[in-house]
């Protein structure tokens, strides 16, 4: 999966959390995309998993399941 379908992907998942919130974890994520550069991108999504999983992660860290 390529870095725009990613995105774009998880956007569409994040739709019904609050827009800070979900503006903050797109930033994140697309930050981290940019910061790899090109040569990495299929590495570090590898690593991200699906968008499906990171949506749930952030979910989790939302509603305070996740311990830091």
């Amino acid at each position: 999966m390529k870095k725009d379908a990613f995105m774009k992907e998880l956007e569409y998942l994040l739709q019904d959390i609050p827009d800070e919130e979900k503006a903050d974890a797109i930033a994140y994520y697309r930050d981290y995309l940019e910061d790899a550069g090109d040569e990495h991108e299929a590495e570090v999504i590898s690593e991200f998993g699906s968008p499906e999983r990171v949506a749930a992660i952030i979910r989790a860290d939302l509603g305070g399941e996740l311990e830091n």
